[in-house]
């Protein structure tokens, strides 16, 4: 920075940089503008990495479905079972009668006797929530 003496004697100052104030107020709009950026990353990541795990229980109840069908209706069990070639992975068959809740005022339940409801839960590692494939089956089949 350089201070000279005008004609008028007036002081005049002339720079030729920034200032730290704009230094700072740079820095710090830098600051937020990354984190914003790296958040969406770190978001699209748990995305792709759920949208796994959800092809991962899909294909493994698709086979476990696929061996339940080739075997007796007795393997039916609600224990939890370990999957083979996928560790870590668990699933879970439960099979009940069906009840219709109607939604209407009197909210009113209705029994179908010739339908069973079949909901297999898949569990991921690492704690990740279930994955719950619900379906309905005629109860001759079972």
């Amino acid at each position: 920075m350089t201070i000279t003496k005008s004609p008028n004697h007036q002081i005049t100052k002339s720079s030729s940089g920034f200032t730290l104030i704009e230094v700072l107020v740079a820095t710090a709009i830098m600051g937020i503008s990354l984190g914003v950026l790296l958040s969406g990353f770190a978001q699209g990541h748990r995305q792709a990495f759920r949208g796994d795990m959800a092809r991962e229980a899909a294909y493994i109840a698709e086979s476990v479905l696929h061996g339940l069908a080739t075997n007796e209706p007795e393997s039916l069990s609600s224990n939890e079972e370990d999957v083979e070639d996928h560790p870590g992975w668990s699933y879970k068959v439960e099979v009940r009668d069906l009840v219709v809740k109607m939604a209407d005022q009197e909210k009113k339940e209705i029994e179908v006797p010739e339908l069973k409801e079949l909901i297999f839960t898949v569990q991921p590692p690492y704690n990740a929530h279930p994955f719950v494939l619900t379906s309905w089956i005629p109860a001759e089949q079972i």
